[in-house]
């Protein structure tokens, strides 16, 4: 327990140090350009969802989300906005007049990646989905394509979290 409480916390602050580098805000792409810059796009309800796309398109889709925070962006001019849809949020950052998809989290094992991962998986199941090229850091898995990033954390060989990352606004 005490093993997976530590890589939390390392997990937790290694994310909050990406998002408040400091780094001028990302050109702006249509949504179909940003989903086209990587292989990782998540499946919310029949809505495709990539990071670094326009989010009001893909809100509209979506419809009401289950809840809504918002807070002043520490990266970018405006607000960071976390949207909560059932077992899936999604965070947006700020580019000029567009929110665009920073971050996808799955929250519980009902929800899976396109290729069947979801918490609870097995790092055997997650390398025949996804292959061995990652890398692995205190247990967890990143898989680098284009400008996302899917980060996969394990805890005993199980997964415990899987996020998709924009890679364009964390200065990676």
């Amino acid at each position: 327990m005490k093993k997976f409480i530590a890589l939390t916390l390392v997990l937790m602050m290694a994310l909050s140090l990406c998002a408040c580098g400091s780094k001028a805000p990302a050109e702006e792409t249509p949504a179909e350009e940003s989903a086209a810059n990587s292989k990782f796009v998540f499946d919310l309800n029949g809505t495709q969802l990539a990071v670094n796309a326009d989010f009001a398109p893909l809100h509209e889709k979506l419809g009401e989300e289950d809840s809504y925070f918002e807070a002043k962006s520490c990266a970018f001019d405006g607000l960071d906005k976390t949207y909560t849809y059932g077992n899936v949020e999604i965070i947006t950052y700020p580019d000029g007049d567009i929110d665009r998809i920073s971050s996808i989290r799955l929250l519980d094992e009902t929800a899976a990646t396109p290729e069947g991962i979801k918490i609870g998986s097995t790092t055997e199941e997650v390398v025949a989905a996804y292959g061995e090229d990652f890398e692995d850091v205190l247990g967890e898995y990143t898989y680098k394509d284009g400008d996302a990033q899917l980060s996969i954390l394990f805890n005993d060989g199980v997964v415990i979290s899987v996020t998709y990352f924009s890679l364009t606004n964390l200065n990676a």
